[in-house]
Parts: structure tokens; sequence; C-alpha cells
């Protein structure tokens, strides 16, 4: 009984340093360097949109409105499954890289003042 106890704490406990670790693991992904490869023909360097991405549509990610209306589960979507005239990035990065992307698109947030 004790082994079955113990083995099941410990299997409790690498679900979820693993869980953690998928998470820590966003931060080692070079995330910038998937976004200047993937995303800043259209998105630009400053998250603005290039002339380019500015005729297809794309967001202003500098736009607090668009930050703030935008959740990370419909970026997640939008860069996996393609948007309007955005291809879709899920055949070409990993379930983790998408979610790095994201958390750096949430960089170009403005500071809110205090």
């Amino acid at each position: 009984m004790k082994k079955a106890l113990y083995g099941l704490v410990v299997l409790l406990l690498f679900s979820v340093v693993q869980f953690n670790v998928s998470d820590t693991f966003a931060d080692k992904i070079g995330y910038k360097k998937i976004f200047t490869n993937n995303c800043q023909k259209c998105h630009g360097k400053d998250g603005k949109g290039t002339k380019r991405g500015k005729g297809l549509g794309v967001p202003n990610f500098t736009d607090s409105e668009w930050q703030d209306a935008t959740t990370d589960k419909q970026m997640i979507t939008a860069i996996t499954n393609g948007k309007k005239k955005m291809p879709k990035q899920g055949h070409k990065l990993s379930p983790e890289e998408i979610k790095a992307v994201v958390k750096y698109i949430r960089f170009f947030a403005p500071k809110k003042r205090r």
C-alpha cells in the first residue's frame, strides 16, 4: 500500500513538474528569432505593422485596446490556423514556439501609467 501511495505521489509530482517545465521552456525558446523570421515581414520589427502588413489589415500590437481585447488563446488560434490573409503556422512552429511568440507579442503592449 505504501509503495502504491509513494508511486502516486511521485507520478503527481512529475506531472506538475512537466507542466511547469513546459511553461519555463517558453522563456528559453528564441521567440524573437521566430518573430523575425515568420512575423516581422508583415507585423514589423516594432509591432505596428509594415506597409505591406497594413495593406493586409494586420493589427497594431502596440495598441492597448487591441492588446486588452485579444486573448492569448485567440492569438494562439490565429497563429496556428491562420486568420484572414495570414498563413497558418501550426505546421511550421511547435505549440511551445507559438506560445513563446504570443508572449513576445505581449511585450509590444504599452506600459500602463500608475
